[in-house]
Protein backbone atom coordinates (compact mmCIF):
# COMPACT_ATOMS: atom_id res chain seq x y z
CA UNK A 1 0.00 0.00 0.00
CA UNK A 2 2.41 2.64 -1.23
CA UNK A 3 -0.16 5.32 -1.97
CA UNK A 4 -2.56 5.50 0.99
CA UNK A 5 -3.68 8.98 -0.04
CA UNK A 6 -4.59 8.10 -3.63
CA UNK A 7 -8.37 7.84 -3.02
CA UNK A 8 -8.43 11.24 -1.30
CA UNK A 9 -6.32 12.84 -4.05
CA UNK A 10 -8.51 11.42 -6.83
CA UNK A 11 -11.74 12.45 -5.12
CA UNK A 12 -10.32 15.89 -4.39
CA UNK A 13 -9.56 16.30 -8.10
CA UNK A 14 -13.14 15.40 -9.00
CA UNK A 15 -14.62 17.81 -6.45
CA UNK A 16 -12.26 20.61 -7.48
CA UNK A 17 -13.26 20.20 -11.14
CA UNK A 18 -16.93 20.24 -10.08
CA UNK A 19 -16.28 23.41 -8.06
CA UNK A 20 -14.89 25.20 -11.11
CA UNK A 21 -17.74 24.06 -13.37
CA UNK A 22 -20.56 24.83 -10.95
CA UNK A 23 -19.10 28.23 -10.09
CA UNK A 24 -19.36 29.13 -13.77
CA UNK A 25 -22.92 27.78 -13.98
CA UNK A 26 -24.02 29.66 -10.86
CA UNK A 27 -22.40 32.87 -12.13
CA UNK A 28 -24.31 32.84 -15.41
CA UNK A 29 -27.49 31.86 -13.56
CA UNK A 30 -26.96 34.88 -11.28
CA UNK A 31 -26.51 37.19 -14.28
CA UNK A 32 -29.71 35.87 -15.84
CA UNK A 33 -31.58 36.36 -12.56
CA UNK A 34 -30.19 39.88 -12.24
CA UNK A 35 -31.50 40.80 -15.70
CA UNK A 36 -34.95 39.37 -14.93
CA UNK A 37 -35.13 41.16 -11.59
CA UNK A 38 -34.07 44.44 -13.19
CA UNK A 39 -36.88 44.15 -15.75
CA UNK A 40 -39.42 43.24 -13.03
CA UNK A 41 -38.30 46.15 -10.84
CA UNK A 42 -38.40 48.66 -13.69
CA UNK A 43 -41.90 47.41 -14.52
CA UNK A 44 -43.06 48.56 -11.09
CA UNK A 45 -43.04 45.40 -8.96
CA UNK A 46 -41.33 44.53 -5.68
CA UNK A 47 -38.36 42.22 -6.12
CA UNK A 48 -36.69 39.56 -4.00
CA UNK A 49 -33.76 39.76 -3.54
CA UNK A 50 -34.14 43.49 -3.09
CA UNK A 51 -31.96 46.36 -4.32
CA UNK A 52 -29.55 45.84 -1.41
CA UNK A 53 -28.76 42.22 -2.34
CA UNK A 54 -29.42 42.31 -6.08
CA UNK A 55 -26.01 43.83 -7.03
CA UNK A 56 -24.26 40.80 -5.48
CA UNK A 57 -25.66 38.70 -8.34
CA UNK A 58 -23.04 40.28 -10.58
CA UNK A 59 -20.15 39.46 -8.26
CA UNK A 60 -17.81 36.47 -8.45
CA UNK A 61 -17.78 35.58 -4.74
CA UNK A 62 -21.44 34.42 -4.49
CA UNK A 63 -20.90 32.26 -7.59
CA UNK A 64 -17.82 30.60 -6.07
CA UNK A 65 -19.52 30.09 -2.70
CA UNK A 66 -22.66 28.81 -4.41
CA UNK A 67 -20.56 26.51 -6.59
CA UNK A 68 -19.03 25.07 -3.41
CA UNK A 69 -22.47 23.86 -2.30
CA UNK A 70 -22.90 21.93 -5.56
CA UNK A 71 -19.30 20.69 -5.53
CA UNK A 72 -19.79 19.12 -2.09
CA UNK A 73 -23.11 17.52 -3.03
CA UNK A 74 -23.69 16.94 -6.75
CA UNK A 75 -19.97 17.03 -7.47
CA UNK A 76 -19.30 14.60 -4.64
CA UNK A 77 -21.93 12.20 -5.95
CA UNK A 78 -20.62 12.26 -9.52
CA UNK A 79 -17.07 11.91 -8.20
CA UNK A 80 -17.85 8.84 -6.09
CA UNK A 81 -19.81 7.16 -8.90
CA UNK A 82 -17.05 7.80 -11.44
CA UNK A 83 -14.37 6.73 -9.00
CA UNK A 84 -16.14 3.44 -8.33
CA UNK A 85 -16.63 2.71 -12.01
CA UNK A 86 -13.00 3.46 -12.84
CA UNK A 87 -11.70 1.50 -9.84
CA UNK A 88 -13.69 -1.60 -10.79
CA UNK A 89 -12.52 -1.27 -14.37
CA UNK A 90 -8.88 -0.93 -13.24
CA UNK A 91 -9.23 -4.21 -11.41
CA UNK A 92 -9.87 -6.07 -14.66
CA UNK A 93 -8.59 -3.95 -17.54
CA UNK A 94 -6.38 -1.04 -18.57
CA UNK A 95 -8.50 -0.10 -21.60
CA UNK A 96 -9.42 3.39 -20.41
CA UNK A 97 -10.71 4.59 -23.77
CA UNK A 98 -13.22 1.74 -23.89
CA UNK A 99 -14.43 2.61 -20.40
CA UNK A 100 -14.67 6.28 -21.35
CA UNK A 101 -16.76 5.37 -24.42
CA UNK A 102 -19.12 3.24 -22.31
CA UNK A 103 -19.33 6.04 -19.70
CA UNK A 104 -20.31 8.61 -22.34
CA UNK A 105 -22.80 6.26 -23.98
CA UNK A 106 -24.55 5.63 -20.66
CA UNK A 107 -24.62 9.36 -19.90
CA UNK A 108 -26.14 10.27 -23.28
CA UNK A 109 -28.71 7.46 -22.96
CA UNK A 110 -29.96 8.73 -19.58
CA UNK A 111 -30.04 12.32 -20.84
CA UNK A 112 -32.26 11.40 -23.79
CA UNK A 113 -34.34 8.84 -21.90
CA UNK A 114 -35.26 11.11 -18.99
CA UNK A 115 -35.18 14.50 -20.74
CA UNK A 116 -32.36 15.91 -18.63
CA UNK A 117 -30.69 19.26 -19.19
CA UNK A 118 -28.35 18.09 -21.93
CA UNK A 119 -25.62 20.77 -21.83
CA UNK A 120 -25.41 20.92 -18.04
CA UNK A 121 -25.55 17.15 -17.48
CA UNK A 122 -22.93 16.48 -20.13
CA UNK A 123 -20.70 19.23 -18.77
CA UNK A 124 -20.98 17.85 -15.22
CA UNK A 125 -20.25 14.23 -16.09
CA UNK A 126 -17.49 15.06 -18.56
CA UNK A 127 -15.71 17.54 -16.28
CA UNK A 128 -15.73 15.31 -13.21
CA UNK A 129 -15.10 12.15 -15.24
CA UNK A 130 -12.17 13.68 -17.13
CA UNK A 131 -10.48 14.80 -13.90
CA UNK A 132 -10.73 11.34 -12.34
CA UNK A 133 -9.75 9.51 -15.53
CA UNK A 134 -6.72 11.75 -15.97
CA UNK A 135 -5.49 11.47 -12.39
CA UNK A 136 -5.93 7.70 -12.18
CA UNK A 137 -4.27 7.27 -15.55
CA UNK A 138 -1.21 9.35 -14.79
CA UNK A 139 -0.63 8.69 -11.09
CA UNK A 140 2.86 7.13 -10.85
CA UNK A 141 3.11 3.41 -10.35
CA UNK A 142 3.09 1.33 -8.38
CA UNK A 143 -0.59 1.48 -7.48
CA UNK A 144 -1.75 -2.03 -6.86
CA UNK A 145 -4.49 -2.96 -9.25
CA UNK A 146 -7.81 -2.59 -7.49
CA UNK A 147 -6.17 -0.94 -4.47
CA UNK A 148 -8.27 2.27 -4.46
CA UNK A 149 -11.46 0.23 -4.41
CA UNK A 150 -10.18 -2.06 -1.68
CA UNK A 151 -8.96 0.87 0.39
CA UNK A 152 -12.24 2.72 0.09
CA UNK A 153 -14.54 -0.18 0.88
CA UNK A 154 -12.84 -3.37 2.07
CA UNK A 155 -10.39 -1.59 4.38
CA UNK A 156 -12.89 0.86 5.88
CA UNK A 157 -16.24 -0.85 5.39
CA UNK A 158 -16.53 -1.95 9.00
CA UNK A 159 -15.84 1.55 10.35
CA UNK A 160 -18.28 3.16 7.93
CA UNK A 161 -21.01 0.67 8.85
CA UNK A 162 -20.37 1.23 12.56
CA UNK A 163 -20.64 5.01 12.14
CA UNK A 164 -23.93 4.49 10.29
CA UNK A 165 -25.28 2.18 13.01
CA UNK A 166 -24.47 4.70 15.74
CA UNK A 167 -26.26 7.49 13.89
CA UNK A 168 -29.19 5.40 12.64
CA UNK A 169 -31.36 5.49 15.80
CA UNK A 170 -31.38 9.31 15.89
CA UNK A 171 -31.95 9.88 12.17
CA UNK A 172 -35.48 10.92 11.20
CA UNK A 173 -37.21 13.13 8.64
CA UNK A 174 -36.05 16.23 10.55
CA UNK A 175 -32.43 15.12 10.73
CA UNK A 176 -31.06 18.22 8.99
CA UNK A 177 -32.96 20.52 11.34
CA UNK A 178 -31.71 18.50 14.31
CA UNK A 179 -28.13 18.70 13.06
CA UNK A 180 -28.50 22.44 12.72
CA UNK A 181 -30.00 22.86 16.21
CA UNK A 182 -27.69 20.46 18.07
CA UNK A 183 -24.40 20.82 16.20
CA UNK A 184 -24.27 24.05 14.22
CA UNK A 185 -26.18 26.52 16.37
CA UNK A 186 -24.55 25.36 19.60
CA UNK A 187 -21.01 26.62 18.97
CA UNK A 188 -19.28 29.57 17.24
CA UNK A 189 -17.75 27.54 14.41
CA UNK A 190 -21.05 25.83 13.69
CA UNK A 191 -22.79 29.21 13.64
CA UNK A 192 -20.34 30.41 11.00
CA UNK A 193 -21.05 27.35 8.85
CA UNK A 194 -24.79 27.88 9.32
CA UNK A 195 -24.56 31.58 8.44
CA UNK A 196 -22.47 30.77 5.37
CA UNK A 197 -25.10 28.28 4.21
CA UNK A 198 -28.01 30.68 4.63
CA UNK A 199 -26.12 33.55 3.07
CA UNK A 200 -25.11 31.77 -0.13
CA UNK A 201 -27.42 28.78 -0.62
CA UNK A 202 -30.10 30.66 -2.60
CA UNK A 203 -27.61 31.55 -5.34
CA UNK A 204 -27.02 27.94 -6.44
CA UNK A 205 -30.64 26.99 -5.69
CA UNK A 206 -31.82 29.32 -8.45
CA UNK A 207 -29.66 27.50 -10.99
CA UNK A 208 -31.71 24.30 -11.19
CA UNK A 209 -35.19 25.42 -10.09
CA UNK A 210 -38.29 24.70 -12.12
CA UNK A 211 -40.62 27.60 -12.94
CA UNK A 212 -42.92 26.67 -10.06
CA UNK A 213 -40.02 26.74 -7.62
CA UNK A 214 -38.84 30.21 -8.65
CA UNK A 215 -40.09 33.00 -6.41
CA UNK A 216 -40.58 35.58 -9.19
CA UNK A 217 -41.01 34.86 -12.90
CA UNK A 218 -41.04 37.33 -15.79
CA UNK A 219 -43.70 37.07 -18.48
CA UNK A 220 -44.92 38.86 -21.59
CA UNK A 221 -48.62 38.98 -22.52
CA UNK A 222 -49.14 39.82 -26.18
CA UNK A 223 -52.92 40.26 -26.30
CA UNK A 224 -54.61 43.28 -27.89
CA UNK A 225 -57.94 42.79 -26.10
CA UNK A 226 -57.37 45.01 -23.03
CA UNK A 227 -60.09 43.39 -20.94
CA UNK A 228 -58.80 39.86 -21.59
CA UNK A 229 -55.21 40.98 -21.18
CA UNK A 230 -55.97 42.49 -17.77
CA UNK A 231 -57.74 39.34 -16.59
CA UNK A 232 -54.81 37.18 -17.61
CA UNK A 233 -52.36 39.60 -15.96
CA UNK A 234 -54.24 39.21 -12.68
CA UNK A 235 -54.17 35.42 -12.93
CA UNK A 236 -50.46 35.42 -13.78
CA UNK A 237 -49.56 37.87 -11.00
CA UNK A 238 -51.39 35.69 -8.49
CA UNK A 239 -48.88 32.93 -9.41
CA UNK A 240 -45.98 35.43 -9.37
CA UNK A 241 -45.58 35.58 -13.15
CA UNK A 242 -45.04 39.31 -13.43
CA UNK A 243 -45.59 41.05 -16.81
CA UNK A 244 -42.57 43.13 -17.78
CA UNK A 245 -42.76 46.15 -20.06
CA UNK A 246 -41.48 45.58 -23.56
CA UNK A 247 -38.93 48.40 -23.29
CA UNK A 248 -37.27 46.57 -20.40
CA UNK A 249 -37.52 43.11 -21.97
CA UNK A 250 -34.95 43.58 -24.72
CA UNK A 251 -32.13 41.03 -24.61
CA UNK A 252 -33.94 39.29 -21.77
CA UNK A 253 -34.84 35.61 -21.59
CA UNK A 254 -38.49 35.82 -20.58
CA UNK A 255 -39.67 32.95 -18.40
CA UNK A 256 -43.03 32.68 -20.19
CA UNK A 257 -44.68 34.43 -23.12
CA UNK A 258 -48.42 34.33 -23.90
CA UNK A 259 -49.73 35.03 -27.40
CA UNK A 260 -53.32 34.99 -28.65
CA UNK A 261 -53.81 33.29 -32.01
CA UNK A 262 -57.22 32.43 -33.45
CA UNK A 263 -58.82 32.88 -30.02
CA UNK A 264 -56.32 30.41 -28.53
CA UNK A 265 -53.74 31.23 -25.90
CA UNK A 266 -50.28 30.01 -26.88
CA UNK A 267 -47.70 29.68 -24.09
CA UNK A 268 -44.09 29.88 -25.19
CA UNK A 269 -40.77 29.46 -23.40
CA UNK A 270 -37.58 30.30 -25.26
CA UNK A 271 -39.63 30.57 -28.48
CA UNK A 272 -40.97 27.00 -28.11
CA UNK A 273 -44.69 26.33 -27.79
CA UNK A 274 -45.34 24.60 -24.46
CA UNK A 275 -49.12 24.68 -24.13
CA UNK A 276 -52.28 25.87 -25.88
CA UNK A 277 -55.76 26.44 -24.50
CA UNK A 278 -58.76 28.73 -24.77
CA UNK A 279 -58.85 31.94 -22.69
CA UNK A 280 -61.85 30.67 -20.69
CA UNK A 281 -60.04 27.45 -19.81
CA UNK A 282 -57.00 29.33 -18.58
CA UNK A 283 -59.02 31.79 -16.49
CA UNK A 284 -60.75 28.85 -14.79
CA UNK A 285 -57.68 26.63 -14.33
CA UNK A 286 -54.71 29.00 -14.40
CA UNK A 287 -52.89 27.44 -11.46
CA UNK A 288 -53.22 23.91 -12.81
CA UNK A 289 -52.13 24.96 -16.31
CA UNK A 290 -49.08 26.87 -15.05
CA UNK A 291 -48.07 23.88 -12.94
CA UNK A 292 -48.32 21.70 -16.05
CA UNK A 293 -46.15 24.15 -18.02
CA UNK A 294 -43.57 24.11 -15.24
CA UNK A 295 -43.53 20.31 -15.31
CA UNK A 296 -43.06 20.22 -19.09
CA UNK A 297 -40.19 22.68 -19.04
CA UNK A 298 -38.37 21.21 -16.04
CA UNK A 299 -35.17 19.57 -17.31
CA UNK A 300 -33.24 19.67 -14.06
CA UNK A 301 -34.99 16.94 -12.07
CA UNK A 302 -31.99 14.62 -12.35
CA UNK A 303 -29.56 17.19 -11.02
CA UNK A 304 -31.85 18.05 -8.11
CA UNK A 305 -32.28 14.39 -7.24
CA UNK A 306 -28.59 13.60 -7.43
CA UNK A 307 -27.87 16.68 -5.31
CA UNK A 308 -30.12 15.41 -2.51
CA UNK A 309 -28.93 11.80 -2.77
CA UNK A 310 -25.33 12.96 -2.80
CA UNK A 311 -25.92 15.08 0.29
CA UNK A 312 -27.04 12.09 2.35
CA UNK A 313 -24.63 9.49 0.91
CA UNK A 314 -21.62 10.71 -1.07
CA UNK A 315 -20.91 13.82 1.01
CA UNK A 316 -20.55 11.92 4.33
CA UNK A 317 -18.48 9.23 2.59
CA UNK A 318 -16.06 11.75 1.10
CA UNK A 319 -15.89 13.54 4.44
CA UNK A 320 -14.74 10.25 5.99
CA UNK A 321 -12.12 9.68 3.27
CA UNK A 322 -10.66 13.19 3.59
CA UNK A 323 -10.66 13.00 7.39
CA UNK A 324 -8.95 9.62 7.25
CA UNK A 325 -6.25 10.99 4.92
CA UNK A 326 -5.75 13.94 7.29
CA UNK A 327 -5.26 11.61 10.27
CA UNK A 328 -2.92 9.42 8.22
CA UNK A 329 -0.74 12.47 7.70
CA UNK A 330 -0.90 13.34 11.38
CA UNK A 331 0.12 9.80 12.42
CA UNK A 332 3.28 9.87 10.32
CA UNK A 333 5.34 8.74 13.32
CA UNK A 334 3.68 5.29 13.22
CA UNK A 335 5.88 3.20 10.93
CA UNK A 336 3.49 0.30 10.37
CA UNK A 337 1.01 1.24 7.64
CA UNK A 338 -1.58 -1.19 8.96
CA UNK A 339 -1.36 0.30 12.47
CA UNK A 340 -1.41 3.78 10.99
CA UNK A 341 -4.59 3.06 9.01
CA UNK A 342 -6.20 1.45 12.06
CA UNK A 343 -5.35 4.49 14.19
CA UNK A 344 -6.71 6.89 11.56
CA UNK A 345 -9.91 4.83 11.26
CA UNK A 346 -10.36 4.84 15.05
CA UNK A 347 -9.95 8.62 15.19
CA UNK A 348 -12.49 8.98 12.35
CA UNK A 349 -14.91 6.81 14.29
CA UNK A 350 -14.57 9.02 17.37
CA UNK A 351 -14.75 12.35 15.55
CA UNK A 352 -17.76 11.38 13.43
CA UNK A 353 -19.79 9.72 16.19
CA UNK A 354 -19.15 11.89 19.25
CA UNK A 355 -21.52 14.60 17.94
CA UNK A 356 -24.35 12.04 17.98
CA UNK A 357 -24.29 12.00 21.82
CA UNK A 358 -26.41 15.16 22.02
CA UNK A 359 -29.03 13.49 19.80
CA UNK A 360 -29.43 10.62 22.26
CA UNK A 361 -30.82 12.97 24.88
CA UNK A 362 -34.37 12.34 23.78
CA UNK A 363 -37.30 13.98 25.48
CA UNK A 364 -40.44 11.84 25.43
CA UNK A 365 -42.10 11.91 22.03
CA UNK A 366 -45.43 13.09 23.42
CA UNK A 367 -45.33 15.80 26.06
CA UNK A 368 -48.46 16.18 28.14
CA UNK A 369 -49.76 19.74 27.96
CA UNK A 370 -49.67 19.93 31.76
CA UNK A 371 -45.90 19.34 31.64
CA UNK A 372 -45.09 21.90 28.97
CA UNK A 373 -44.10 24.58 31.48
CA UNK A 374 -41.72 22.12 33.14
CA UNK A 375 -39.94 21.46 29.84
CA UNK A 376 -40.05 25.09 28.71
CA UNK A 377 -38.19 26.17 31.86
CA UNK A 378 -35.74 23.25 31.86
CA UNK A 379 -32.01 24.03 31.96
CA UNK A 380 -31.49 21.45 29.16
CA UNK A 381 -31.72 22.89 25.65
CA UNK A 382 -33.19 19.73 24.11
CA UNK A 383 -36.05 19.77 26.64
CA UNK A 384 -36.93 23.38 25.88
CA UNK A 385 -36.75 22.84 22.12
CA UNK A 386 -38.89 19.69 22.36
CA UNK A 387 -41.56 21.63 24.26
CA UNK A 388 -41.50 24.48 21.73
CA UNK A 389 -41.78 21.97 18.88
CA UNK A 390 -44.75 20.30 20.57
CA UNK A 391 -46.50 23.67 20.91
CA UNK A 392 -45.76 24.50 17.28
CA UNK A 393 -46.89 21.11 15.95
CA UNK A 394 -50.19 21.30 17.82
CA UNK A 395 -50.72 25.02 17.07
CA UNK A 396 -51.06 25.71 20.78
CA UNK A 397 -50.91 29.20 22.29
CA UNK A 398 -47.63 29.42 24.14
CA UNK A 399 -48.86 32.19 26.47
CA UNK A 400 -50.98 29.60 28.30
CA UNK A 401 -48.00 27.44 29.26
CA UNK A 402 -45.37 29.91 30.36
CA UNK A 403 -45.20 33.03 32.52
CA UNK A 404 -44.39 36.39 30.84
CA UNK A 405 -41.02 36.70 32.60
CA UNK A 406 -40.05 33.18 31.54
CA UNK A 407 -41.13 33.97 27.99
CA UNK A 408 -38.97 37.08 28.05
CA UNK A 409 -36.01 34.97 29.16
CA UNK A 410 -36.52 32.68 26.17
CA UNK A 411 -36.49 35.67 23.82
CA UNK A 412 -33.20 36.79 25.34
CA UNK A 413 -31.74 33.28 25.46
CA UNK A 414 -28.15 33.03 24.20
CA UNK A 415 -29.10 29.77 22.46
CA UNK A 416 -30.28 30.41 18.91
CA UNK A 417 -32.44 27.25 18.85
CA UNK A 418 -34.52 28.65 21.76
CA UNK A 419 -35.26 31.88 19.92
CA UNK A 420 -35.79 30.12 16.60
CA UNK A 421 -38.46 27.72 17.85
CA UNK A 422 -40.06 30.38 20.01
CA UNK A 423 -40.47 32.55 16.92
CA UNK A 424 -42.22 29.68 15.17
CA UNK A 425 -44.60 28.95 18.05
CA UNK A 426 -45.71 32.59 18.25
CA UNK A 427 -47.40 32.23 14.87
CA UNK A 428 -50.25 30.32 16.51
CA UNK A 429 -50.83 32.98 19.16
CA UNK A 430 -53.29 35.79 18.42
CA UNK A 431 -52.68 38.11 21.36
CA UNK A 432 -51.39 41.66 21.06
CA UNK A 433 -48.40 40.75 23.22
CA UNK A 434 -47.41 37.84 20.96
CA UNK A 435 -47.51 40.10 17.92
CA UNK A 436 -45.15 42.50 19.65
CA UNK A 437 -42.89 39.60 20.57
CA UNK A 438 -42.72 38.59 16.91
CA UNK A 439 -41.64 42.11 16.02
CA UNK A 440 -38.91 41.90 18.66
CA UNK A 441 -37.67 38.65 17.13
CA UNK A 442 -37.66 40.27 13.69
CA UNK A 443 -34.88 42.47 15.09
CA UNK A 444 -32.89 39.43 16.21
CA UNK A 445 -29.31 39.49 14.83
CA UNK A 446 -29.54 35.83 13.78
CA UNK A 447 -31.05 35.26 10.27
CA UNK A 448 -32.66 31.92 11.20
CA UNK A 449 -34.66 33.59 13.98
CA UNK A 450 -35.67 36.45 11.69
CA UNK A 451 -36.87 33.94 9.07
CA UNK A 452 -39.10 32.16 11.60
CA UNK A 453 -40.46 35.50 12.81
CA UNK A 454 -41.39 36.26 9.19
CA UNK A 455 -43.04 32.84 8.97
CA UNK A 456 -45.12 33.60 12.08
CA UNK A 457 -46.21 36.96 10.71
CA UNK A 458 -47.55 35.05 7.70
CA UNK A 459 -49.82 33.05 10.03
CA UNK A 460 -51.55 36.08 11.55
CA UNK A 461 -55.33 36.28 11.62
CA UNK A 462 -57.35 38.03 8.95
CA UNK A 463 -57.87 40.94 11.34
CA UNK A 464 -54.14 41.54 11.67
CA UNK A 465 -53.28 40.72 8.06
CA UNK A 466 -53.16 44.32 6.70
CA UNK A 467 -50.84 45.46 9.50
CA UNK A 468 -48.67 42.34 9.12
CA UNK A 469 -48.47 42.81 5.33
CA UNK A 470 -47.27 46.39 5.67
CA UNK A 471 -44.68 45.35 8.25
CA UNK A 472 -43.38 42.48 6.09
CA UNK A 473 -43.12 44.66 2.97
CA UNK A 474 -41.19 47.26 4.94
CA UNK A 475 -38.83 44.61 6.29
CA UNK A 476 -38.30 43.03 2.86
CA UNK A 477 -37.32 46.37 1.36
CA UNK A 478 -34.85 47.18 4.14
CA UNK A 479 -33.37 43.74 4.88
CA UNK A 480 -29.90 42.93 3.65
CA UNK A 481 -30.38 39.15 3.86
CA UNK A 482 -31.84 37.26 0.89
CA UNK A 483 -33.14 34.36 2.98
CA UNK A 484 -35.06 36.70 5.29
CA UNK A 485 -36.59 38.42 2.27
CA UNK A 486 -37.52 35.02 0.81
CA UNK A 487 -39.35 34.02 4.00
CA UNK A 488 -41.02 37.42 4.08
CA UNK A 489 -42.32 37.05 0.54
CA UNK A 490 -43.68 33.58 1.32
CA UNK A 491 -45.42 35.06 4.38
CA UNK A 492 -47.04 37.72 2.19
CA UNK A 493 -48.45 35.04 -0.10
CA UNK A 494 -49.91 33.13 2.87
CA UNK A 495 -51.67 36.33 3.92
CA UNK A 496 -53.30 36.55 0.47
CA UNK A 497 -51.17 39.40 -0.88
CA UNK A 498 -50.59 39.74 -4.62
CA UNK A 499 -48.11 41.94 -6.48
CA UNK A 500 -49.46 45.15 -7.98
CA UNK A 501 -47.75 47.98 -9.82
Amino acid sequence: MKHPFSPALVLLAGIFSAQVLFSVLVYFSNISLYQNLAAIRHSGYMIVPNELVMPSLQNIKPAICGGLFFALTTGAGLTVITFLVVSVWRRFSNQYWLLLALFLTATIFFIIKFNYNIPVTLACTLTVGAAIFALLKFLPEPIERGYPLLTLFAGHLGVIILIGLIWMPVINKNVFISIRDNLLLSNPMGEQINDFYYKYTLYPAETFKSLDQKLLKSCRININDKNLSEQIKQQMAAQDYLPVDEKFAQNLTIDLTIDLKNNTLVFLRQAKTIHECSPDTFLKESKKILESISEKTDHNKFLRKITFLSLITASPLICYIFLHAFFMLGLFFIRSKISRMAGASTLCLLVLTLPSISFYHQTVDTIENANLNKYLTSHILQDRVAALKAISDQNLIIDRYIEPDQLDRLIQSPMIADRYWLAKTLGSSRTVDSYQLILRLLDDPQPNVMCMAMYSLGKQSHRKAPVAINEIIRRIKTSGHWYVQWYGYKALKRLGWTQEK
